[in-house]
């Protein structure tokens, strides 16, 4: 039996390509602005919890330009709520287009065990099939709004209010996590500005 081929073992999947540069770039642009911010830890845990409710949408592709409208309205009408759009956009990197049917699927079968539709189930790949045979219009927002018509029109309510439960645990878990992790990060940083009792003596 021939050993592997080097060019092919050491070739990392698709997968493992996207979480290594998950989490390069996911140090980079979230984790490194929260930790050298001056603001509060909840303006950070906001950005993190709306990034995270984003992520468990189905409105992948308008991510962002929802972000930045929920930002606009949060400054203008709830100043005390604003909160870091970067950090906020910068979690939309979570997702991506290899994410979305596994997501989406997800969803529709958590929204009809939420309506009670125990027996209705979709074979995945014939979900996956529907969704590479939409279709989208000549410019951006018409394709968002094509591709939200026929969401709704394929699968209806079920797969809106299934992401609901994922969407606000996820941001609940993002906002707990990113003020402990600021919190701790402040407190060794204290720590470790404070003069040692050595250095008192001298």
């Amino acid at each position: 039996m021939l050993p592997p081929s080097p060019a092919k073992s050491a070739r990392p999947s698709g997968w493992r390509r996207w979480l290594a540069i998950l989490r390069i770039t996911g140090r980079r642009r979230l984790i490194t602005p929260m930790l050298r911010g001056q603001h509060d830890p909840a303006y950070y845990a906001r950005a993190t919890a709306i990034g995270f409710f984003m992520n468990f949408t189905p409105s992948v592709g308008a991510q962002i330009p929802l972000i930045v409208a929920i930002w606009s309205v949060t400054r203008l009408l709830l100043p005390r709520w604003e909160f870091h759009i970067g950090v906020a956009s910068a979690w939309t990197l979570l997702t991506s287009l290899p994410t979305v049917p596994p997501m989406y699927y997800t969803f529709i079968v958590t929204g009809r065990l939420m309506l009670g539709n125990w027996d209705e189930t979709n074979d995945f790949d014939r979900f996956v099939q529907t969704l590479q045979g939409m279709h989208g219009g000549e410019n951006w927002l018409e394709s968002l709004w094509l591709q939200l018509v026929q969401l709704w029109e394929l699968f209806g309510l079920p797969l809106f209010i299934g992401s609901l439960p994922w969407g606000i645990g996820t941001g609940w878990i993002g906002y707990v996590w990113t003020i402990r992790l600021i919190q701790r990060h402040r407190a060794k940083r204290q720590a470790a500005q404070q003069p040692s009792p050595s250095d008192n003596r001298s």
